[in-house]
């Protein structure tokens, strides 16, 4: 699997509305600033990240941007799964129709396994063990 730029950029977004969970909605400027994203590509990303329901927004002069759940219940597959659609490291683990050899393949099992290995990977950090992590390391840079 490779991390796509939709999912680094929205994992830095989502950090950084993460940090700011409990106080009030993060601009979207202020995102892009800070994290050097053009803001109509973040505005893209955003926007997946909302109709996924990890999000939410306020418009308005005060307006921007908050979690939908706390940091502690948000995980990075979820984010991830959001922002990719193509999550697994060979087709065929998800659609065993588009080979013809999946029936007999000696190979596909171990796809399989380590696409669910790495949803579990995933799965088990939360944006509250990353925030965690960076004061914890004073890394301030998302």
């Amino acid at each position: 699997m490779k991390v796509n730029t939709k999912v680094r950029y929205g994992l830095r977004a989502i950090l950084q509305i993460a940090e700011g969970y409990g106080k009030d909605p993060v601009p979207i400027s202020a995102i892009s600033e800070s994290q050097e994203i053009s803001g109509k590509y973040l505005e893209q990303v955003v926007g997946t990240l909302r109709k996924s329901g990890l999000i939410t927004s306020r418009k308005g002069v005060r307006g921007g941007y908050h979690l939908a759940r706390s940091p502690e219940e948000i995980n990075l597959w979820e984010i991830i799964t959001a922002l990719d659609s193509h999550t697994t490291l060979v087709d065929c683990v998800n659609d065993a129709g588009i080979c013809d050899r999946s029936d007999d393949c000696l190979t596909r099992s171990i796809w399989t396994l380590l696409s669910v290995r790495m949803q579990e990977f995933w799965s088990s950090f939360k944006l509250s063990d990353l925030l965690n992590t960076m004061h914890n390391t004073g890394d301030v840079n998302l």
